[in-house]
């Protein structure tokens, strides 16, 4: 009788199943709410393959944000940091980026967890505002700086206005996670974060 093989599925599988299994525990039960245990059952390996990858819920949670928000974040800042023309493009390029990662459905959960969490876990959101915030801020302030400059804005601080920038994509995204079950009409991030780019610009063309 032949006899059957099971074989282990490769470290960067069980990694990749293990991430999936933690987003969804956090997603359904906030950060201090999800077991390593759940994470293990869910993603079918044993709570000692968990610990092997990811001793920590931190751990878990940093991997994530490394996974699914830090190379789009590498991406965008790379993009705006070597951008020196008319700020439109680049801003609607920028919003083009975080609507399909909000409508992905990935994004939307970070916020949510930095909300609930940050309080009695100040470490989450001192690491996301390290690795996430203040890399987009940053580019973002250059450009505005760089536009500034030039003479094609005024009016307005670069740090202020890369703020201003930011502030409806977080909006957008907390309603795509709060809302997006309940809404009669849906409410798409990209008309939304568009308009807003629009709006902004022109504010700065009369300041």
């Amino acid at each position: 009788m032949e006899k059957t093989v099971r074989r282990r599925a490769a470290p960067e599988v069980r990694q990749a199943d293990i991430l999936d299994a933690a987003l969804a525990e956090f997603a359904r039960h906030g950060f201090e709410g999800a077991r390593m245990e759940d994470v293990a059952r869910a993603a079918k390996v044993s709570k000692g393959t968990v610990y092997l990858y990811y001793p920590t819920k931190q751990a878990l949670f940093e991997a994530l944000v490394r996974r699914d928000i830090a190379p789009r974040v590498e991406l965008a800042s790379t993009f705006l940091k070597g951008y020196d023309g008319p700020l439109e493009p680049a801003l609607m390029r920028m919003v083009e980026m975080a609507a399909m990662a909000i409508e992905a459905g990935r994004l939307p959960v970070y916020p949510k967890l930095l909300i609930a969490e940050a309080q009695r876990f100040p470490e989450l959101a001192a690491f996301y505002r390290r690795e996430v915030v203040q890399k987009m801020l940053g580019a973002l302030t250059g450009l505005f700086q760089r536009a500034l400059d030039r003479g094609e804005i005024s009016g307005i601080e670069a740090d202020m206005a890369a703020h201003l920038v930011i502030a409806p994509v977080l909006k957008s995204a907390l309603w795509a996670l709060v809302f997006a079950d309940s809404d009669e009409k849906p409410f798409p991030p990209l008309p939304y974060l568009q308009t807003h780019v629009r709006v902004f610009l022109k504010g700065l063309d009369h300041a």
